[in-house]
């Protein structure tokens, strides 16, 4: 977005972007601008999306209009945004919490590396992965 010259302005002040998440603030240097590219597969159609490096996997799927629902907004209350990672992408991360194990046990076609979009933040080293999004009930 360029208005009369005014895009060197608009990223210093992208920079100094804090996102609040569960009443938490991330510093810029964990929410950068710098992006990746991650695929999605809804029903076995691969869509490449564009996402910010810090932001979660929920995040991105919305930035990049992808159905995933997250009807809880990252509070841990449901398992609408659940999704299924690369084994070696579910290997790096960190094991999931007793919360987020519990809302997966809710989920449908659960595999053994499913975890929830809100829960899991995109770093460079996942640059390229593909993120399964399982069917909804309601798509059956």
């Amino acid at each position: 977005l360029i208005i009369n010259g005014k895009m060197a302005a608009i990223r210093r002040w992208t920079w100094r972007l804090r996102r609040p998440v569960l009443g938490l603030t991330i510093p810029r240097r964990l929410f950068s601008g710098d992006t990746i590219k991650v695929t999605f597969l809804e029903e076995g159609e691969p869509f490449e999306a564009t996402a910010r490096i810090g932001q979660s996997i929920l995040e991105a799927a919305h930035d990049n209009e992808v159905e995933l629902e997250g009807a809880c907004d990252a509070q841990l209350a449901c398992s609408t945004c659940h999704v299924i990672l690369p084994q070696e992408v579910y290997d790096s991360l960190e094991e999931p919490c007793e919360e987020e194990l519990d809302m997966l046990d809710l989920a449908m076609d659960v595999h053994d590396t499913s975890r929830l979009g809100c829960q899991v933040k995109l770093t460079k080293e996942m640059e390229g992965m593909e993120i399964v999004v399982p069917q909804s009930l309601d798509a059956r």
